[in-house]
């Protein structure tokens, strides 16, 4: 369990592969922080040059994979070489603000029995595309309606206590690619007794661009498919920040509309009405309801076009999650594994 006592110094772990771009905007970011850090960075085997050396310029350590092994193997190593008492981890594709590892060590030492802490994506992407803008404002909506006592963490811009995190073995280094590896550390913290703070007022900026299909993969692949294994391996152990009852009903009403459809168009009566027409437009309404608030959210920051577009974005989330939630049901024996 955390001890209560105040953390004393901070360490940041920036695991990276390439992408000199996003790294050097990740860095300046870090630079401009108002309160003195250790700097690790975790080259995950780059190919290029250019990365390497932005790294090698401005961390105090750099540590340098042989190969491409995963944010969570990368992780751990930065972790092995860290000195601070405090772990903050933060993705190489995201841009802090000025106070937000200032706000991370204030909250630790406002509530020493915390273990670990999470903020959020700022509601301004530097992406300006239509996925991308809809899958960060997302993000940062849930993060936003979610608890304070969290179930779960998040690595994109977190910290955690370092004895917390060797206590519990630190990310499972079976996630070669970035996928679940954080939800599934937030689970054995908060499965040892550990608690987790959801601060969604420590925030920063994303830089990633979202394309469509790439979305659809990593979210099915990556997220919701070795989401739903964690969760029927280890039932009640949390991890379910985007399982609320709501959003269930929400997938619920999407894979009935095009079943109200083909059943209305057997029934004389319902026909007649253009039921197959109509009735699918009836059941979002509860989706609507369901996410007002979200909806607003993209209406005022883009406009009703936008609002529209990721309307439909969010509908196609809850069809292929439901789908892949279903299949793994369906098809996964789970396996006895440690907790």
């Amino acid at each position: 369990m955390s001890q209560a006592r105040a953390p004393e110094s901070l360490t940041v772990v920036v695991p990276f592969h390439d992408n000199p771009g996003q790294l050097a905007q990740c860095i300046a970011g870090l630079k401009a922080s108002t309160v003195p850090f250790e700097l690790v960075m975790v080259d995950d085997a780059s190919q290029g040059r250019e990365a390497p050396e932005l790294a090698r310029a401005a961390a105090n350590r750099v540590v340098t994979l042989e190969r491409n092994s995963g944010p969570a193997v990368a992780r751990n190593e930065g972790v092995k070489v860290a000195r601070g008492s405090v772990i903050a981890f933060i993705d190489s594709d995201v841009v802090v603000r000025p106070d937000t590892l200032a706000l991370m060590l204030a909250a630790l030492r406002d509530d020493p029995g915390a273990a670990a802490l999470f903020g959020s994506y700022d509601d301004e992407p530097a992406d300006r595309s239509t996925v991308s803008f809809y899958r960060n404002l997302l993000h940062h909506h849930v993060h936003h309606r979610g608890p304070r006592e969290a179930s779960t963490f998040w690595a994109g811009c977190g910290a955690v206590r370092k004895p917390d995190f060797d206590a519990v073995g630190g990310f499972d280094a079976s996630f070669r690619h970035p996928s679940i590896e954080d939800i599934e550390l937030g689970m054995r913290l908060k499965g040892s007794g550990r608690r987790i703070l959801l601060l969604p007022h420590i925030q920063a900026k994303h830089l990633k661009r979202w394309r469509l299909g790439q979305m659809i993969e990593i979210d099915v692949t990556r997220r919701a498919m070795p989401w739903t294994k964690l969760l029927i391996e280890r039932p009640g152990t949390g991890g379910d920040l985007n399982l609320e009852v709501g959003q269930k009903l929400c997938v619920v009403c999407v894979f009935l509309m095009p079943m109200a459809s083909v059943a209305s168009a057997f029934v004389p009566a319902l026909r007649e009405l253009w039921a197959p027409l109509w009735l699918p437009l009836v059941l979002l309404l509860p989706i609507v309801a369901i996410n007002r608030d979200l909806y607003a959210l993209f209406l005022r920051k883009r406009g009703v076009f936008f609002a529209l577009a990721a309307f439909l974005l969010h509908v196609l989330y809850f069809a292929y999650g439901g789908l892949a939630f279903a299949w793994v049901k369906l098809t996964f024996r789970p396996q006895r594994r440690s907790t």
